[in-house]
């Protein structure tokens, strides 16, 4: 990874609200808005997706995904909407050596926080958003969480950062992919293979 890329992941996992707040910037400028043109807009709902761990009652943890949504919101990106949340700790895919979480299991560990109040919040966009992407299981299980409970809604995934397995350097670090690019495919063991 270049030092640059390694850098905007440290800030992004150390929550760096100047850097949040850039990413943010950049995704409301008009090269951001041409990359991604319905994953985000005002009548767009978006949930940070949860970290590793559940929350503590009464707490205000550092959560990156949180403050990206918020900054996102604030430039006109969406409505925040924490709608999901983790119910027990599972490793950390991005720290796990071989033994990663699989799709099924954070979708067993993830619920939505609140039952959607059908009319209250009517949506029929929905962006999850997470800061970093590894294999893709998250993402898929909060997706599919949302699509259960949302079903005639479109449940799109956004992470700022993708990692990158087997490569020692990488041509350029800023390499985004345009909305409708990416896939993330549940295969038949449960694992989950990301594209590109």
């Amino acid at each position: 990874m270049t030092r640059q890329g390694w850098e905007l992941v440290m800030d992004l996992k150390f929550s760096d609200p100047e850097r949040i707040a850039n990413i943010a910037m950049w995704m409301a400028s008009d090269h951001g808005r041409d990359l991604f043109p319905t994953y985000f807009g005002s009548g767009v709902a978006l949930v940070p997706a949860p970290g590793h761990a559940p929350r503590v009652k009464g707490a205000e943890p550092r959560s990156t995904t949180i403050e990206l949504v918020r900054s996102m919101e604030s430039e006109g990106l969406g409505r925040r909407r924490e709608w999901l949340r983790r119910l027990e700790k599972v490793p950390k895919s991005a720290w796990s050596r071989g033994d990663r979480p699989t799709e099924k299991r954070h979708y067993s560990t993830i619920d939505l926080s609140a039952p959607p109040v059908l009319g209250l919040d009517p949506v029929d966009r929905i962006t999850v958003v997470d800061d970093v992407i590894t294999s893709g299981a998250t993402l898929h299980a909060c997706v599919r969480r949302l699509a259960e409970a949302f079903p005639s809604a479109r449940v799109e995934a956004f992470a700022v950062v993708r990692t990158i397995s087997g490569v020692t350097q990488l041509e350029k670090a800023f390499d985004p992919v345009p909305e409708g690019e990416g896939r993330i495919v549940l295969n038949a063991d449960g694992s989950t293979r990301r594209t590109p």
